[in-house]
């Protein structure tokens, strides 16, 4: 009968523990959430005296307008040299739960530091003080408290970067891929260190985020907050934006505007819109070495291939980037044209309207470089003044211009030189 009754008690209990050992199978978590825990949640530990053997005092220094912002970085030393103490705060905490996700922490408490044999540590902050309280209580909990601020995310990931917390770093990495930007998450996410995890695709969202939200990039309602930008965002906006040839002149406009803004100094304003921005608009590709000026004379130099010149054929035309001279701005067109007896390549200057500027005498020189002596050979002079819309220049017979044995062109290339010296008229 006892042995009945054991066997009775196992029939009975083997379904149970079957189904028990089920239930736990269904609910496991999917990878996707198992890579969303990090380990054990202490929660119940975060800022407790009982669970804690050291106090943490954070400094935040720096001003208000600072605090919050990309700061200057975090550091571990009691003050920072000339920056006033904003507030301090005091929180409990477990060294060895802290050393355990950190190694600047697993130093901090055990290395030698001068606060590993103290209770107290005094860490001194320059980031986002929310951001750094977040990151504590990630590392203790291992989830990420759900947020739809992306500039949260950003500062934390940065802390957690500072602070050599990986498993934090993939956590914020992972959900700023998946929140919407804000134009300030999305230009901080375009600086991000190669050693962060998931930072290329981070930056490609970011670059994505310009490239939709500016797709009316030339819209005056965008201009003031597009020339806070940096160079990544602008070409990313740039080059995943189709840029139709009606607005080529407004694009080169906005261009040197944002180069003006960023690059005081004139010889890189010109290396990074030569080399960066106008390779990216298809119609200036053949006269990407131009030498921006502003002076009130100078010589410009473009030069224009070969088969661009074919493409021409039979009205095309083609611009240059705006050139500054004495605080105007010209530019020079390129264009195959048509007249009752035959077809003709024409070059010229043309001088855009600029309220304020200075008014005088404008002198052109237009030369082109010649086989055999590879010398410029002035083509054209004039002088008009600055009250003058009318652009001046040059013309060719196109089948002289174009031909095999043409002597304008070097290595299947044309070089074109253009001299503008203003003059101001007496006052």
């Amino acid at each position: 009968r006892f042995q009945r009754w054991v066997g009775m008690a196992e029939g009975r209990w083997k379904p149970v523990i079957w189904m028990r050992r089920k239930r736990l199978r269904d609910d496991a978590p999917t990878e996707a959430e198992a890579e969303a825990l990090v380990g054990e949640s202490f929660d119940f530990a975060f800022d407790n005296e009982a669970f804690s053997d050291r106090v943490l005092r954070v400094e935040v220094v720096g001003s208000e307008e600072e605090n919050g912002a990309d700061g200057k970085g975090i550091d571990s030393s009691c003050t920072v040299m000339d920056t006033p103490v904003l507030r301090v705060n005091t929180i409990h905490v477990s060294s060895a739960i802290l050393a355990a996700k950190s190694p600047f922490f697993l130093k901090l408490f055990s290395n030698g530091m001068k606060e590993s044999d103290q209770r107290h540590a005094t860490l001194t902050i320059a980031d986002s003080e929310k951001a750094f309280m977040a990151l504590l209580h990630l590392m203790y909990t291992g989830k990420l408290t759900p947020t739809t601020e992306s500039t949260l995310l950003v500062d934390m990931l940065m802390a957690a970067d500072k602070f050599e917390v990986v498993s934090c770093m993939k956590l914020c990495s992972q959900g700023l891929i998946d929140l919407p930007m804000t134009l300030e998450s999305a230009v901080r996410c375009l600086d991000l260190p190669c050693t962060i995890p998931l930072a290329a695709a981070i930056k490609e969202a970011a670059k994505t985020f310009f490239a939709e939200t500016y797709k009316e990039f030339l819209s005056t309602k965008f201009q003031d907050e597009l020339m806070r930008v940096p160079l990544a965002g602008i070409r990313a906006i740039l080059s995943r934006n189709h840029l139709g040839i009606v607005s080529e002149g407004a694009v080169y406009e906005f261009m040197l505007r944002w180069a003006c803004s960023q690059y005081s100094n004139s010889e890189e304003r010109h290396k990074i819109l030569s080399s960066r921005l106008l390779p990216l608009v298809p119609r200036v590709l053949g006269m990407n070495d131009s030498i921006l000026i502003d002076h009130p004379s100078g010589i410009i130099n473009f030069t224009i291939k070969r088969e661009k010149c074919y493409g021409l054929f039979p009205l095309g035309s083609m611009r240059s980037p705006p050139f500054h001279c004495a605080g105007r701005r010209f530019y020079l067109t390129a264009r195959c044209m048509a007249t009752e007896q035959l077809q003709i390549f024409g070059l010229s200057v043309n001088m855009l309207e600029d309220k304020g500027a200075v008014r005088g005498t404008v002198g052109y020189k237009i030369g082109v470089k010649t086989r055999p002596s590879l010398q410029f050979v002035t083509k054209h002079i004039s002088s008009t003044t600055t009250d003058s819309k009318q652009p001046v220049g040059c013309r060719v017979p196109w089948s002289e211009f174009i031909a095999d044995d043409s002597p304008y062109f070097i290595d299947d290339e044309l070089h074109l030189q253009v001299h503008v010296k203003i003059t101001p008229q007496p006052e």
